[in-house]
């Protein structure tokens, strides 16, 4: 679509694009931080996608496209967790440049189908078209072609989102994102206890549901470990690491390496 006034020139970048229902496995890495050279350090040693938390995370809307462009600019998709359901939020970072949207807490249908609809383009949904926060830099989303619509992933972490998780998947989002913390809180048990239930429990029941229905299913990991046993539960998208994290236990191996160095050395 052409837009009155705008460049005839755009520069040979490409909004790279994770693609859910290959049937691989594909690890990402969770930001909080807001200082897009964190992204940058990320996004340049390989991760499949990042993943970028508005909810949770420190990153205003308003710093979200600065985010998303440093993941780009290593080819590395970008998908954004946003604080609510809010749609002036979720048209800026549709914006933005993300190349998907992470719902939190959706509990029904309803919710579902119109956040579904918020990704995407007419005649699929209801988005609104205003490229002019990415152009001439990257190319322009064509409406109507699904492959340009971003990725719809709703987050179940309550009982009702769980309950309802057949009625929510039949409203044909991309993916479903697990939110394993919020989930145990909610059925009243531990992480633990959650995601160590193996072929038996919830969440592999979850992974199998998602399957059946040709969604996608995601779930937050964390670390490398944890991310290896709920892939054999059949999920398919997961942060294995964060900045957070990774950090913290840098940190500690720092310390404890340090503290080796200060032990006193035998005189001969």
């Amino acid at each position: 679509m052409k837009i009155y006034g705008e460049s005839e020139r755009s520069s040979s970048l490409q909004t790279p694009r994770l693609t859910l229902d290959d049937g691989r496995t594909h690890p990402g890495a969770w930001v909080s931080f807001r200082d897009p050279a964190v992204v940058d350090i990320l996004s340049a040693e390989g991760f499949d996608w990042i993943g970028i938390d508005g909810q949770h995370g420190g990153p205003e809307v308003s710093e979200l496209q600065h985010l998303i462009e440093a993941a780009h600019v290593f080819s590395v998709p970008s998908l954004v967790r946003v604080p609510g359901h809010d749609m002036g939020t979720i048209g800026r970072v549709l914006d933005a440049g993300a190349g998907g949207i992470i719902f939190p807490t959706v509990e029904n249908a309803a919710t579902a189908a119109s956040l579904a609809a918020a990704c995407r383009f007419p005649p699929r949904g209801k988005r609104s078209y205003g490229p002019t926060r990415r152009s001439p830099r990257y190319p322009k989303q064509l409406p109507g072609n699904p492959q340009e619509d971003t990725l719809c992933i709703l987050m179940i972490e309550t009982v009702d989102g769980l309950a309802n998780l057949d009625e929510i998947l039949a409203t044909g989002p991309d993916g479903i994102f697990v939110g394993p913390y919020d989930l145990a809180l909610s059925l009243g048990t531990t992480l633990e206890e959650l995601t160590g239930a193996g072929e038996d429990g919830i969440l592999a029941d979850i992974a199998r549901r998602c399957t059946a229905a040709g969604v996608t299913p995601g779930i937050y990991a964390g670390e490398a470990r944890l991310a290896e046993k709920l892939a054999t539960l059949g999920y398919r998208f997961m942060p294995t690491a964060s900045d957070t994290g990774l950090l913290a236990v840098a940190a500690r191996n720092a310390v404890s390496s340090a503290g080796r160095l200060a032990q006193p050395t035998a005189v001969s």
